[in-house]
């Protein structure tokens, strides 16, 4: 999506263009409305699909007035679509980028680090990276904005951009039950966290990756699997 870096100050925030959001709002619940229309047309053949989910609410859809059924259906697919739209805002990423701050927000996950704290950001597998210098990873999120605009914003407010990706790609290595070279706790950790990646639990998985972070363990995610390196000792 189009990316939108402005500068306030002494600070930079890239996020998705401005546009964006309102887009989202009002295409959104127009989708959601044209669909409830159009189901008003396929309901009936709908319940002749025995495979097809929610064949009691379909049928009950169906016993409705042709009138009520425009009613319902529009206005079922116009809150379903605002719903969806007020999500999908919540979970846009920004980045605010500050002479002695950089803090960064995707849905409920928030992490900031002091200028001092950090040796450098990457992006890589469509994560942005924001990377500490004892090699621990201060923040790990997805990302979908422009890495030049973000490159632009850091470089700017003299933090280290490393174009290059993860300079400690190399040292990963995948987690298999028992592994060596770990601290003490960490394959139990590992272990209940494979649990919660394969049942794709993010709750789980955000908190016992703070809980290896703490025992100075990075950990990637790839394919259901866990790849590990150790950062440096505090």
């Amino acid at each position: 999506m189009p990316t939108d870096s402005t500068r306030t100050g002494d600070t930079a925030t890239v996020a998705d263009a401005p546009w964006i959001g309102p887009a989202f709002l009002t295409g959104l619940p127009l989708l959601g409305a044209g669909l409830g229309w159009g189901l008003t047309f396929i309901a009936e053949w709908i319940t002749g699909l025995a495979w097809f989910p929610f064949q009691g609410l379909i049928e009950r859809f169906t016993d409705l007035s042709p009138t009520l059924q425009l009613i319902v259906g529009i206005g079922v697919g116009l809150i379903a679509g605002l719903v969806l739209a007020f999500f999908v805002i919540h979970e846009m990423l920004t980045i605010t980028v500050g002479r002695d701050r950089i803090d960064l927000k995707r849905g409920d996950y928030e992490r900031g680090a002091d200028r001092a704290d950090v040796r450098g950001v990457f992006v890589q597998d469509k994560r942005v990276v924001v990377l500490g210098h004892r090699r621990q990873e201060l923040a790990n999120v997805e990302f979908d904005l422009d890495r030049d605009k973000l490159a632009a914003a850091l470089r700017r407010h003299g933090y280290a951009w490393l174009p290059d990706g993860d300079p400690y790609a190399a040292e990963y290595r995948r987690w298999v039950p028992g592994a060596d070279g770990l601290p003490q706790g960490a394959n139990a950790v590992l272990k209940a966290r494979q649990h919660a990646l394969e049942k794709s639990n993010g709750d789980d998985l955000r908190e016992l990756l703070d809980e290896l972070d703490g025992l100075g363990v990075v950990v990637h995610d790839k394919d259901k699997k866990q790849y590990w390196r150790l950062a440096d000792p505090a």
